[in-house]
């Protein structure tokens, strides 16, 4: 068992629906010339979910997520990034992957 602490990034811990999905986006960004995304997270227990709905709650942070019933418990959510040259949360970068991801049909939970 891991640490609540502990960071999934593993996209084989996603169902394979999610996992097609996830390829397919990246792929289709990667055609569009946003090369630098990477994912951040995938599957969280329902430990973690609750360690981080703490955070900025009833422990020192800011808020990270907004619910206890996240879709990473139930392996069809995963988190991304943006790197260099760009911020983490890049919102131009992040806005083009959300167009690029609601094209595909995928629900976009992000910017």
């Amino acid at each position: 068992m891991t640490s609540v602490t502990t960071t999934c990034r593993d996209l084989a811990e996603l169902l394979p629906v999610a996992q097609t999905a996830c390829r397919l986006l990246f792929q289709e960004c990667f055609k569009a010339g946003i090369k630098n995304i990477f994912i951040t997270e995938t599957y969280r227990s329902q430990e973690r979910q609750n360690y981080l709905y703490a955070q900025g709650r009833t422990r020192p942070g800011q808020i990270v997520t907004w619910t206890l019933d996240s879709n990473h418990k139930s392996r069809l959510a995963w988190d991304i990034a943006v790197g260099p040259p760009q911020s983490l949360y890049d919102v131009t970068t992040l806005n083009r992957v959300g167009a690029i991801a609601k094209k595909l049909g995928i629900t976009w939970g992000g910017t």
